[in-house]
This record gives structure tokens, sequence and C-alpha cells, in this order.
């Protein structure tokens, strides 16, 4: 486009003379762009680095330099871009955003006109120069990538403002998995991850790790990660399948080690090493054992759970053995090996024992303050209980054979794969009208198929709430129908 030049001289008594240059402008959308930049001899620009788009008021002063606003609507394939749209800004003043390569849809406005709409290149590491003109025929915008010598008046440049990257881009989501969820914030250049950024993890809203100098491919996430409980960890987490890499090791500042594999960055199933020495091998919840594994202590007797979570506090008969030890049953009550059966079946009468005077005390103090007019089957409840019920599955069976006190036995079914397994245990009662006391004999567990015995336990005895009404028995919360 040719510059043109209109001057305006004036002769006026005791006023001088004054000459007035005016810029004519081009049409809206189409602006004028300065010549590429001169070499600088400044460093080579990395495909990771930003660059800059000023946005700058002519600071001549000449004319209406007010009212001015530039607006970005969207980036072209950047993720995270937020639009927005500069305040008023007068002569001389030049607003500066920092922005990730890219192409960006702009528009120019003075005073609510459009004066400019189009694309503008974001290149790695350059500065692009928004310039608005006002002219009395019409407005003028060039774009350029060097200093305007025609409109670079620092002596009358007032205000400059710079916004930071972090201001015009939201950090990136890269998974949202149960309770976890992880962000990124790095270089970006045309809708591509480049070079090295952070990422942030939460858990459940807050912090659980964080990554610096992250590099993120398809297949892992490698950088330098920071736990906000001090756990160390020495795999990557991968990205195909949201897991830290099977057999990484997770080591506590308590001293808790695990190896194994994981569901995000929680262990499920592996070597869990305690405090105290004892190595859990199994399935793992929250650091605990969790489900049928093998416990073994730190002078290598070992000892076979069916269920890993009543550890510290097992009762029963298990199987255990070790290198001094012969492979056959032991037996524990709160977590306290005792010396045999014997001492087992006594802990566990006691504790009938016990149960059964709570029960009696309790009925007999309800028994007390019912009214005498209230039917005597109202009164009964889980006295009248006897028989045999069935739960909703059909897994489980419970019997009594008699009504308020008496033998009766259990028997659920459970499967694991193809295999199906039995277990069994007896006990006696004592009811009363809403609760019922229980003492557990020996429990058993086999293979349904064969009847091979594969674990003896017993369970805690106790009492347990209870609601009959002559054909559902709710025991312990669990409905059976007869």
């Amino acid at each position: 486009m040719d510059r043109r030049y209109l001057t305006v001289i004036t002769n006026t008594v005791g006023a001088g003379m004054l000459a007035l240059a005016l810029t004519a402008c081009q049409t809206t959308g189409t602006p004028q762009t300065a010549s590429p930049p001169a070499q600088n001899n400044l460093p080579a620009a990395e495909i990771s680095d930003p660059g800059i788009l000023q946005f700058k008021i002519n600071p001549s002063g000449v004319g209406a330099y007010y009212g001015w606003q530039m607006q970005i609507t969207k980036a072209a394939r950047n993720k995270g871009f937020k639009p927005f749209t500069t305040e008023q800004l007068s002569a001389g003043q030049t607003k500066e955003y920092t922005l990730w390569p890219d192409s960006y849809t702009v528009t120019v406005y003075r005073l609510g006109d459009l004066k400019y709409n189009g694309q503008i290149e974001i290149r790695p590491g350059e500065t692009t120069v928004v310039y608005a003109d006002y002219g009395l025929l019409s407005d003028n915008i060039v774009i350029s990538r060097q200093i305007d010598p025609f409109r670079a008046h620092p002596e009358l440049d007032t205000t400059a403002w710079r916004v930071p990257i972090s201001t015009t881009y939201e950090p990136e989501t890269l998974f949202a998995e149960r309770e976890f969820r992880a962000e990124y914030t790095g270089p970006q250049n045309n809708g591509e991850r480049v070079g090295e950024g952070t990422v942030d993890i939460t858990r459940n809203g807050l912090p659980f790790a964080e990554i610096l100098n992250a590099e993120i491919t398809d297949e892992k996430i490698t950088g330098d990660i920071t736990y906000a409980d001090g756990r160390e960890v020495d795999g990557d987490y991968q990205n195909t399948n949201h897991q830290l890499t099977p057999g990484s090791t997770t080591k506590w500042p308590d001293g808790t080690v695990f190896t194994g594999s994981y569901t995000l960055f929680e262990p499920q199933d592996g070597e869990l090493k305690m405090a105290d020495g004892t190595i859990w091998q199994g399935p793992v919840r929250e650091r605990k054992p969790f489900g049928q594994g093998r416990l073994t202590r730190w002078e290598g007797d070992w000892m076979d759970l069916p269920d890993g979570s009543v550890f510290p506090g097992q009762s029963g008969a298990f199987v255990c053995g070790g290198e001094t030890v012969a492979v056959g049953e032991c037996y524990y009550y709160g977590g306290k090996k005792l010396s045999g059966p014997e001492e087992l079946a006594t802990l566990m009468e006691r504790d009938r024992q016990i149960a059964a005077k709570t029960a009696a005390g309790k009925a007999a103090q309800e028994s007390a303050t019912q009214s005498p007019r209230q039917p005597e089957t109202a009164q009964a409840g889980c006295r009248n209980a006897s028989g045999t019920f069935n739960d909703n599955t059909g897994n489980s069976t419970l019997r009594l054979d008699s009504p308020g006190q008496g033998s009766g036995n259990f028997i659920s079914y459970t499967y694991g794969g193809a295999a199906r397994y039995r277990f069994e245990i007896g006990f006696t009662f004592t009811t009363a009208p809403d609760s019922i006391s229980v003492t557990y004999g020996n429990g058993v567990y086999s293979d349904a198929a064969t009847g091979k015995v594969l674990q003896r336990m017993s369970a805690p005895s106790g009492t347990v709430s209870c609601r009959y009404d002559g054909t559902v028995l709710v025991f312990d919360g669990v409905e059976y129908r007869r």
C-alpha cells in the first residue's frame, strides 16, 4: 500500500504555522504488515519457547487516540487457551501477552467499531506487534514482527502492561480416574506438547504429587516426582493404562515398602513389608493386608490367612510353618499365639458365656419394661425363630434347631474363577426378641467339588442384632427367608 500524506498549512496572525500530516488507513481485515525482522545475532529460538503479542496504540497524540480494544477469541490448535479482551487503551499505551506458538483469531475495535478481524501467527521466541493508528479519513491497523520506526516513540510511550502465560492458558487435564486428577502446565506448539512442563496430581481435591521437568508421551510420564506424603516410587506412570509400572517399589517414611502391581498410584497385589519387618504376600488395600495371602514374620515363621484384613487381631486356627516350625495348625486369639486348640476353645467358651449373660440381662430388662397387656407374640421376636433359612442369593444357609436357644450351623458358597468353595461353621445360640448371642466352633473352608479342606478357623463370638416376623429372619443385617 502507498503511504499518502495530507498537509494543511494555515497562517494566522500571532498563531504561527501549524502543519498536520495524517496517514490514510487500509480497509478493515487487510492490515499492513511490516517486513521480516533483521537478524540481531540472538540465540536461535527453541520450539518450546513462547512468543509475544503486543497491542500498541500510536503515541503521537494526534487525533482521537482512545477507546481501542483487542480481542483474541480462540487458538487454532493449542489446548486450554482462555479468550480475552483488553481494556480500552489510549495513545502511547501497550498491552503485551505471552502466548504459545499457534494461529490466533484476533479482532480490533475502536469505540465498539470493528477495525480488524483475522488470523495472527505467533512464532517461538518472536514478538508480533499489532499497531493501531487513528486517521481523520480512516483508521489503520499494522501487524509487524519488528519495531516500526514510524510508530516507535519511546519518549511518548506512557504505559505498557505485560500479561504472563499463566493468565492466558488453563492447565490441560491428562487424566481423571477415581479420586485422582492430573493436570499439565507447560509448552505447546500448534496443539502439540513440546519440551518439559509440570504435572500436578490431586487426590480428592488435595495435593498428592507434583512432577517437575515432566515429559509426556503416549506410553508414560517421566520427570522429577515429589509426593505430598513423602513416599518414594522407582517406577514411571504409564499413560496407556493409568497405572504405575508393574513391579515398581514404593517406600513410605514410616518404613513400609511395597513391590507389585498398582491401581493408579495405590498398591493392589504384591509384597508388602511392614515397618516391624513382617511381610505380607497377597492383595493390599490402603497399605494393609487384604484377601487371601501369606504373612511371614521377621524371624521366618509364616501363616496363611484366608482374609488378611483380620490381621493383626486374628482369632482361630490357621495353617502355619517356617524354617524351625513344622507345617501344621497354629492357634491365635486376638492376634496372640496360643499353646493349642484347648486354649482357643477355653477362650471362645468364655466369650460365649459372657455373651449369653449379657443377652440374658438385656432380655430381662426389656421384659420388665414391656407392658403386660402386650401380646406374647409381639414380645417373642427372634425367640420364635427356628428352622432352615436361605439368603436372597441362594448361596448361604442358616439353620437353628430350636427356638430360644440351641445349636445351629451356617453354610456359604463362594467362587474363585471356575472353582467353587464351601465354608461351614457350627455354633450355639441364645436369643432375645431383637438380638442373638452366638458362640462359634471351628469353621472349615473346603473345595466344594472334592471336599478337600483348605483352611480351618473360627469366628469371633458375640451378640448381633436380630429381627423375625415368622417368615423373614434378619440376622446381623442380612435377610434370610424360611
